[in-house]
């Protein structure tokens, strides 16, 4: 039995991390023990001693993302005085300063992908979805929350297929009528 510390205690994260680059450039179906194992520069055989199975590495790569999939709004729209200001956060966060790179969009629709499909995925789904209501429940009634967040999803799976970037006055319009419907 060895005694003392492991060879390399940060292995495990390692694994993830790479499973996530891997599910992220060619997607879950191409994803493999071989290589993530590639990826994060850990022997083959080490994966198993961490995850089982792949469903387990992918499910628990997914997990991971928790932290990261906080909405990038967050700080921002807790900051906006009004709904003007709110309005902007999200443009930002849809098309501008804040907004996700190509690479995370790829990454959030295979995670949306793969959760139609595991149980254990579309739980995680729901909770990340639940903490960005209730921010944006913050600054809007539940409709618009509701409304808000399906729009933006849909305009950052519009930018992973298109290279023109979104226009801002459409974004902003588009936002704009929502609040404003829900306003009423």
């Amino acid at each position: 039995m060895r005694k003392g510390k492991p060879n390399d205690p940060l292995r495990r994260e390692r694994i993830l991390r790479a499973a996530l680059e891997v599910i992220g450039s060619q997607g879950v179906h191409a994803t493999s023990y071989r290589g993530v194992a590639a990826r994060a520069g850990v022997p083959l055989g080490s994966m198993t001693y961490y995850f089982p199975d792949l469903e387990t590495l992918i499910v628990s790569a997914f997990e991971t993302l928790g932290d990261e999939l906080e909405p990038r709004y967050t700080a921002p729209l807790r900051a906006a005085r009004d709904t003007t200001d709110a309005v902007e956060v999200l443009v930002a966060a849809t098309c501008g300063a804040t907004s996700p790179s190509r690479e995370d969009i790829r990454l959030y629709t295979e995670i949306y992908h793969y959760g139609a499909r595991s149980p254990r995925v579309a739980g995680l789904l729901r909770d990340f979805q639940e903490a960005a209501l209730v921010i944006l429940r913050e600054q809007f009634p539940d409709g618009a929350a509701r409304a808000v967040d399906a729009l933006m999803w849909g305009w950052w799976t519009y930018r992973s297929f298109h290279d023109a970037p979104l226009d801002e006055d459409v974004v902003r319009r588009a936002y704009r009528s929502i609040v404003d419907e829900f306003a009423s």
